[in-house]
């Protein structure tokens, strides 16, 4: 499962599960987190779950900016799409986010290499 960890000055503020296919961040109705931040757009950033192409049986989370007005950052560079993995860091307008992949945190460091055909 994959959570999303709301930072505050280095303290969890607030954790969601990411349990539906999509998660979107906006300030407008009908958003699944709607914070109530003026840096943050409307419909500013959406997270989006689909199987993974590499390991059976498992998922991998996008995050894509929905064209905001102050941007999306992973681990401080600007993005418009990009495969989320364990730990990155995500800035939706000024506020902070870490993202979290249990299945990573399962796996305790395991790495899982994957041999090129050629």
């Amino acid at each position: 499962m994959f959570k999303l960890l709301q930072i505050v000055d280095g303290n969890v503020v607030a954790e969601h599960a990411l349990t539906e296919t999509a998660l979107t961040i906006g300030r407008n109705p009908g958003n699944t987190l709607q914070p109530d931040d003026a840096s943050v757009s409307g419909q500013h950033a959406r997270i989006t779950l689909a199987a993974s192409a590499y390991l059976e049986g498992s998922q991998e989370a996008t995050l894509e900016d929905l064209n905001s007005t102050n941007g999306t950052l992973v681990n401080g560079k600007p993005v418009h799409r990009h495969l989320l993995k364990h730990g990155d860091s995500l800035t939706i307008g000024t506020l902070g986010f870490r993202f979290i992949d249990e299945q990573a945190l399962a796996l305790g460091g395991t790495r899982i290499l994957l041999q090129e055909d050629g």
